[in-house]
């Protein structure tokens, strides 16, 4: 899926949607000039993968008065959250991200979005997960999450973001 970035607003601030495979073909706007908060909205990115990882560090060296707040993060984006040293933006926090989840009764993937500070909480450097399961599947049913849980969170702890619970 070809990449693009769609603009609009959340709280008075610039929001950019992330559209697509973010890879050798994807092109980042030029924001060099750009300063305060901006929210960066992942939900619709599909992939990325190494080109793609370097065009990402890239264009956000270029915004360094900038503080990012990601939304929506796929598991593909937090996968390189957790393994490329610098892919978070120094002084960045991820606001809400996907947290995949598998029920055995419905024999169903799900991917629910997740707040930090309300279902994501951080405490003495360990995250706990606070949620209600008929929220993520149908009375009755016992979700689990379908990934690491101290591998998936762990740049939460990693990356200076345990200040935001």
């Amino acid at each position: 899926m070809a990449f693009e970035v769609q603009q609009g607003q959340i709280d008075n601030n610039l929001l950019l949607m992330l559209v697509g495979d973010i890879d050798e073909e994807a092109v980042f706007p030029s924001l060099k000039n750009l300063t305060g908060e901006i929210y960066i909205d992942l939900k619709s990115v599909s992939s990325i993968n190494s080109i793609g990882i370097r065009a990402w560090i890239l264009w956000f060296g270029e915004m360094a008065s900038v503080k990012f707040n990601f939304i929506n993060c796929p598991k593909a984006m937090v996968m390189q959250m957790n393994m490329v040293e610098g892919f978070l933006p120094q002084g960045a926090q991820v606001k809400t991200l996907q947290v995949p989840f598998y029920c055995e009764n419905c024999d169903e993937e799900k991917d629910i979005v997740f707040e930090v500070g309300k279902e994501i909480q951080i405490q003495g450097g360990q995250i706990l997960l606070k949620f209600d399961k008929d929220r993520v599947c149908g009375p009755g049913c016992e979700p689990e999450l379908d990934v690491n849980e101290s591998k998936y969170f762990r740049f939460l702890i990693n990356g200076g973001q345990s200040q935001a619970a």
